[in-house]
């Protein structure tokens, strides 16, 4: 007769095993974890508290250029206020001659150009103002 091998006995788990201890990595990405959730928590409070300033948006004539048999000048609208302008009416006089642009939205440290036409060169003689705006 042959003889089956015989299996050794299973081994039994002592109770005395500890489990490996966690990488440095994941105690680090641990950490960058919580460090911006508690970054990203704090901007929202800090926003939420604080008062924010309305739209200031200025104007200023970047250059001018003949097209056409007008002239275009080239102007450039900055929002330095804390809120967003939406459909802001910028306004360019030269003598009886008016010319309007609408920028749809400019919002809190942000730049738009707008393009005027005039009939005639506008350098240094152009009256910009902002019209109007509304806060969304």
């Amino acid at each position: 007769m042959t003889r089956k091998p015989s299996r050794p006995p299973a081994s039994k788990p002592t109770s005395t095993s500890k489990a490996p201890d966690p990488p440095w990595l994941a105690w680090a990405m641990g950490g960058l974890g919580i460090v911006l959730v508690l970054g990203c928590l704090g901007v929202i409070l800090w926003r939420a508290m604080s008062e924010v300033e309305d739209p200031d948006v200025q104007l200023r004539l970047i250059g001018t250029r003949p097209s056409q048999g007008q002239w275009l000048a080239e102007i450039e609208a900055r929002n330095l206020g804390g809120e967003t302008a939406a459909e802001v009416e910028i306004e360019g006089r030269l003598g009886d001659e008016t010319a309007s642009a609408l920028v749809d939205y400019l919002p809190a440290s942000g730049r738009r150009t707008v393009i005027l036409g005039f009939s005639e060169n506008p350098e240094g003689r152009l009256d910009m103002r902002t019209r109007s705006w509304i806060e969304p």
